[in-house]
C-alpha cells in the first residue's frame, strides 16, 4: 500500500529587526502539497504529522476537501511534534477519494481532482520530520508505514574565511518504521530559481505555461533553463545533497521544485537498488518509470543581524519587488 504526496512546497522564513548585513538568517517553514491515494481502500480523513513542532507553532492550515481539523501535541519517546487530523470528506458524495495515480498535477489540478487531495500548513519552526498517512472511516490510519516522498532541509552556512555565505538543501528519504524494509527508491530530476523577494506559499504550485492562471501565480522553476539536475537516484537509506548555493545581498528567496519518477528496476535483500547510477546522461534502458511528484521547496531569506540580540521570532514580511530568475 503505497501512498504518493504531490506537489509538496516547504518556505522557510524569519521575521526580524532591521539589521545591515549579509542575507542568509532563515526561520519556520510552509508547505502547500496535493496528494494521490495509492491505496487499495477507501479514504475518509488523513494525518499529518511534524516532528519537533508544537502545536501552538502551527499557524495556518490549507482549506481542502474536509470539514474538519484538530492539531494535537504527542510525544513518542524522547520525540515531540503535532499532529493535524482531517476528518469529514465533502468532496463527493460517495465519501472516499477515487484513485487516480500517475498524471501530472500542473495547473493545481488537485484542488478539483477527484483521487487527489490538497492540504498546507505553516509553522513558525521547522519540523525535522514529517510523516503523512490516509485514515479509514473510523479515523485508524491505513497502512502501518508513511509515505515515501522525500522532504528537503535547509541549512544557512554563513560566511567565513573570504567564502561566500550559502544556503544548502538535503533531500532526506523518510525514517522506515521498526522492523520495516527502506522505502522505495526514486528518481528526482531538479529545478532551481531565486527571488528578489520572500516568496509567498500559494506562489509554490506547479503551473501549465500555455494555460497560466493570473488567480494562481506560481514561482516555481519548472522550465529547461531552470533545470539545476537532470536526473539522481535516490535510495531510500541516505540522503541526497545538493549544491550549494551562494548568497547575495538581493537574494530574498531560493526556490527549488522537485520532480519524482518511479524506479522501476530490481532491489536486494533490503530493498535498496541493484541498478547503480553516478550522473550524467540518462541510458536508455534505465528503470525510469512514471512521473509521481512534484514537491515545491523554498527558503525565505532576511538580512542577518550584527548580533544574536536582533532575532525575534515572527512571522515572515513579504517584500513586493521584481523576481530575478536564477540564470
Amino acid at each position: 500500500m503505497r501512498q504518493i504526496w504531490v506537489l509538496a512546497a516547504v518556505i522557510v522564513a524569519f521575521g526580524v529587526a532591521p539589521a545591515m548585513g549579509n542575507v542568509g538568517i532563515i526561520q519556520g517553514s510552509m508547505s502547500n502539497f496535493d496528494v494521490f491515494n495509492e491505496t487499495t481502500a477507501n479514504v475518509y480523513g488523513a494525518e499529518l504529522e511534524l516532528e519537533g513542532v508544537h502545536s501552538a507553532e502551527v499557524t495556518k492550515t490549507y482549506p481542502s476537501h474536509f470539514n474538519n481539523m484538530v492539531k494535537t501535541d504527542y510525544t513518542n519517546g524522547a520525540t515531540f511534534g503535532t499532529r493535524l487530523t482531517f476528518s469529514g470528506y465533502n468532496f463527493d458524495p460517495v465519501g472516499y477519494i477515487i484513485p487516480t495515480v500517475g498524471i501530472s498535477t500542473n495547473g493545481h489540478y488537485a484542488v478539483n481532482l477527484k483521487g487527489c487531495e490538497h492540504f498546507g500548513f505553516s509553522v513558525s519552526a521547522q519540523p525535522t520530520a514529517t510523516r503523512y498517512f490516509w485514515t479509514d472511516q473510523p479515523g485508524n490510519r491505513i497502512g502501518s508505514a508513511p509515505m515515501t516522498i522525500p522532504t528537503a532541509t535547509w541549512t544557512y552556512v554563513a560566511p567565513a574565511g573570504g567564502n561566500p555565505a550559502v544556503m544548502q538543501a538535503v533531500l532526506v528519504p523518510p525514517p522506515p518504521p521498526p522492523a520495516v524494509m527502506y522505502p522505495d527508491a526514486v528518481w528526482v530530476k531538479t529545478f532551481v530559481t531565486e527571488l528578489t523577494r520572500q516568496a509567498d506559499l500559494n506562489e509554490l504550485i506547479s503551473f501549465d505555461p500555455d494555460n497560466l492562471d493570473p488567480n494562481n501565480p506560481s514561482v516555481a522553476p519548472q522550465s529547461p533553463a531552470e533545470v539545476e539536475a537532470e536526473w539522481e537516484l535516490l535510495p531510500g537509506d541516505s540522503p541526497l545533497p545538493e549544491p550549494d548555493i551562494q548568497i547575495h545581498d538581493v537574494d530574498q528567496s531560493i526556490i527549488r521544485r522537485y520532480e519524482f519518477y518511479q524506479y522501476t528496476g530490481t532491489y536486494d535483500e533490503v530493498h535498496l537498488p541493484n541498478y547503480q547510477f553516478s550522473g550524467g546522461p540518462l541510458p536508455a534502458d534505465a528503470p525510469l518509470g512514471q512521473f509521481i511528484a512534484a514537491n515545491m521547496v523554498a527558503v525565505n531569506l532576511v538580512p542577518e543581524p550584527s548580533s544574536l540580540i536582533a532575532l525575534l521570532f515572527g512571522g515572515g514580511t513579504i517584500a513586493h519587488s521584481a523576481m530575478r530568475r536564477r540564470k
